[in-house]
């Protein structure tokens, strides 16, 4: 049995103290890293962002009011919502648009050590902000680029879980015959609004919303059912606002549960084996979730049909790493939970009396449990998923919520060994040794991680913005203004080019695409003999020039190439 730390539960929390002096240290040292990170143009945006930062340009500059993101009627737009104001503020830029995630980010940081100083101890929360400071390029990229509001997601989630268990530790405090106070009743409403935005967000939350809400149940049923409760429900119908909304309006089928659950069912027309569903979600987007620094790719995996050894020690060990703690740290939690119930007075099923201490390491050890559980559901949906087969490596953010399971799965590598100076037995020290070595390379894969992305990915992903610049300069000096192009390229060219150029997305049959907003496209459609622009090695390319070839066009055309790119212009 493991006891949780003799935590202050009282005003003092909010006092600035040795630890707290540390982890805000931390905290600005991790910002700063990922502000410089930013300013470098790291990562390399893509289409999914640049549909974000469009909507915030428009948002700021045109009064629209979207309520999901473009062509994705189930994700909430608030990165869109708060970058408008810094568009304002700093000019519609890719650094403008990635500031509100920094500071989420930190927030995120921030939340996590109180989390795990709520359930450990202060020492290992100021380890696991050092920790979450660095990380592998997958975690860091998921944190930076505005693709799908993952780092609020991540965000929301620690709220929430911090949120109900702190409630839970501090509900004796109300005085008899009262049922809540107005400070409290204000907190739930805060948690209810919370949970709102979080779930019209991205619904990837919904197993940590699911089980804190049970947990607020079990330890603050007779707070619940006052004006708390009643605070928490307005909270949670003002976040969902937008969704009820539209819910109510849209077509049949069209709903966000109805997308939703076709998204995850997506390909299950086709059979996946279960081989296959390990391969992917063990083998790939596991790893890369947790910050694994990528050494080998899925095709090397054996439900692909090749074997290589290397890949199956690194990626597969990883996972299977991590599944031993977790399997662990769940053991410890239940023994805990157990004793203390052994020990509880009376016979009540239901109001089981404990002392003040019994009843506080109970709530502990079941904060430890939601969160084990709620990394567990969001590991099973992702596995159950087409995705984790199909694209492994491109879904691995749909993880992002299980890096809260961290702190909790390490502490059984942690716990104990602030003895280790004074251990005489060999056995017990070996133990501990090797308990300190299996941190130490954690700690170690996630430097090399943020090392790796200076390295190599920074001056990568700067000629990739490089060259996005060019094309967009290039363009317009030949005064093109629409043209077709293909999904990841098109609404790059029209952010960076402040919408002064204007595309359509085409299929590589040269058929109309993915095209998110249709206004885009119409304005394309209205030109007799458009431009083509594609990156080198597309199928368009191909089909284009067939076409070409064949003088399916009523015009000739001209082929013009510029870097990594190429033109087709009408005579």
């Amino acid at each position: 049995m493991y006891k949780p730390m003799n935590f202050y539960l009282n005003k003092k929390i909010f006092r600035v103290r040795k630890y707290e002096i540390v982890v805000y240290s931390l905290i600005a040292c991790a910002t700063l890293l990922r502000l410089v990170l930013i300013s470098l143009n790291w990562p390399a945006t893509n289409s999914d962002e640049t549909t974000i930062a469009l909507m915030a340009r428009h948002i700021a500059f045109n009064g629209e009011w979207p309520t999901f993101f473009y062509g994705q009627a189930y994700l909430g737009p608030v990165e869109a919502y708060l970058a408008a104001p810094l568009f304002h503020l700093f000019g519609p830029t890719l650094f403008a648009l990635r500031l509100e995630l920094v500071l989420f980010f930190m927030l995120f940081l921030l939340g996590m050590y109180y989390l795990t100083a709520l359930l450990h101890s202060q020492k290992f929360g100021i380890f696991i902000t050092f920790l979450f400071s660095f990380g592998s390029g997958a975690i860091i990229t998921h944190h930076l680029r505005a693709i799908g509001a993952y780092a609020e997601t991540e965000f929301f989630a620690v709220a929430i879980c911090l949120a109900v268990i702190w409630l839970a530790l501090t509900v004796h405090r109300i005085e008899l015959p009262r049922r809540t106070t107005v400070s409290r009743a204000w907190l739930y409403g805060a948690l209810g609004l919370i949970i709102g935005l979080s779930i019209w967000v991205d619904m990837l939350i919904l197993p940590f919303v699911c089980l804190g809400v049970v947990f607020l149940l079990l330890f603050c049923r007779r707070e619940c059912f006052s004006w708390a409760g009643l605070c928490l429900l307005a909270g949670l119908i003002i976040g969902l606002l937008p969704l009820i909304i539209y819910n109510l309006h849209a077509p049949a089928g069209q709903n966000s549960l109805d997308v939703l659950i076709n998204l995850h069912d997506a390909g299950k027309n086709v059979k996946y084996s279960l081989l296959q569903k390990l391969t992917g979600t063990f083998g790939t987007g596991l790893p890369d979730g947790l910050g694994y620094v990528p050494g080998c790719v899925l095709g090397q995996a054996p439900a692909s049909g090749t074997s290589n050894a290397t890949c199956m020690i690194t990626r597969f060990g990883w996972s299977v790493g991590y599944l031993i703690l977790w399997c662990v740290a769940m053991v410890m939690t239940l023994v805990t939970i157990w004793k203390i119930w052994k020990v509880r007075q009376g016979n009540s099923l239901f109001n089981p009396a404990w002392n003040f201490e019994e009843h506080r390491h109970l709530i502990v050890a079941c904060g430890r449990l939601m969160i084990l559980i709620g990394a567990l559901g969001t590991l099973y949906l992702y596995a159950s998923s087409p995705v984790a087969v199909t694209a492994p490596g491109a879904t691995s953010r749909y993880l992002i919520c299980m890096l809260l399971s961290v702190p909790v799965v390490l502490w059984p590598l942690w716990s104990g060994l602030d003895t280790l100076l004074t251990i005489r037995k060999p056995a017990h020290l070996t133990w501990m040794l090797a308990k300190a070595s299996l941190l130490l390379l954690v700690v170690v894969v996630y430097i090399a991680g943020t090392y790796n992305i200076f390295a190599t990915s920074v001056p990568t992903d700067q000629a990739t913005y490089n060259q996005q610049q060019q094309i967009v300069n290039k363009l317009q000096m030949m005064h093109v203004r629409y043209f077709y192009t293909d999904y990841w390229t098109c609404n790059n060219l029209i952010f960076l080019s402040n919408e002064k150029l204007i595309c359509g997305v085409v299929n590589p049959d040269l058929t109309n695409g993915f095209n998110r907003y249709t206004p885009y496209l119409q304005a394309v459609q209205r030109i007799d003999h458009p431009v083509y622009v594609f990156p080198r090695g597309l199928g368009q390319n191909k089909e284009l020039e067939e076409r070409l070839k064949f003088k399916y066009f009523s015009i000739a055309y001209r082929r013009l190439d510029y870097n990594n790119y190429i033109i087709y212009l009408p005579n």
